[in-house]
């Protein structure tokens, strides 16, 4: 058990990554509030329920749970074969109305950490496309945008793009108005319940692709700690980043010939 409880909320805490968090805070002595669109029986000392779809939901949620918060970990996410309003409303800009609105409600010093992916991988190249989608400010604006765009692009990977654009144009403002930290962890395939439908959205064979040149998918307990140090104390000079926990995968094909030992 820490020294000192601290105050977790974990946003997508009904199963995978989200349910290992907030399992992990919770058996840590921590006070975790556990946030899923169901119920669930996640170890947590509080539950709510929320569809991260619908603003008006979360107005009531962050209004329920008031402030006092020392991190809030963004974990919920649908993948590509959810219908794509729902992807972007999820991984996107939920995320956007709840990080926004906690930012007043943690204390300073707190942390925010949200879950992207290495499906994000292309973001730099895409500021400019994805500027209207980081400007809109209401959901039916971001289901316009999108259905204006070429159907054929991965929706997955463009939600999850405009997530880590949006926390690294957010943190050095919230750092400097709240002394809060803002910073995504970016995993690889993870051995979660929705893994089936990463194989039908972005194609079993490029995930089998990854399992070979790694030796395996990770699993929750390798992308939870980073969670857990990215909104620790210990991480308080980082700000503003994205950090791949993938094994290496994505070094693998982007920094040129490997060297062989």
């Amino acid at each position: 058990m820490s020294s000192e409880q601290r105050r977790i909320v974990v946003i997508g805490a009904g199963s995978g990554i989200g349910a290992a968090t907030a399992a992990h805070y919770h058996e840590q002595g921590d006070f975790v509030l556990a946030v899923d669109l169901r119920r669930s029986d996640t170890p947590a000392a509080r539950h709510e329920q929320c569809d991260l779809r619908d603003a008006a939901a979360i107005d009531g949620l962050l209004e329920r749970i008031g402030s006092g918060w020392d991190a809030l970990a963004y974990i919920a996410g649908v993948p590509g074969t959810a219908p794509v309003h729902d992807v972007l409303a999820v991984n996107y800009f939920g995320m956007r109305l709840m990080t926004e609105g906690m930012l007043p409600r943690l204390r300073e010093g707190g942390a925010i950490v949200t879950v992207a992916s290495v499906a994000a991988l292309g973001w730099q190249q895409r500021t400019d496309e994805l500027a209207d989608l980081l400007d809109a400010t209401d959901l039916e604006t971001v289901r316009n945008w999108q259905d204006a765009q070429d159907p054929a692009y991965p929706v997955y990977s463009t939600s999850k793009q405009a997530a880590i654009i949006y926390a690294k144009r957010l943190a050095p403002a919230a750092w400097q108005k709240y002394g809060v930290r803002i910073n995504t962890v970016s995993p690889g395939p993870t051995e979660t319940p929705i893994l089936t439908d990463f194989e039908t959205s972005m194609g079993k064979e490029v995930l089998d692709t990854v399992k070979a040149t790694l030796g395996r998918h990770a699993t929750v307990d390798d992308i939870v700690p980073v969670i857990d140090f990215l909104a620790s104390p210990a991480a308080r000079w980082i700000n503003g980043q994205d950090v791949h926990v993938d094994g290496g995968f994505v070094a693998s094909i982007s920094a040129g010939a490997p060297i062989q030992l």
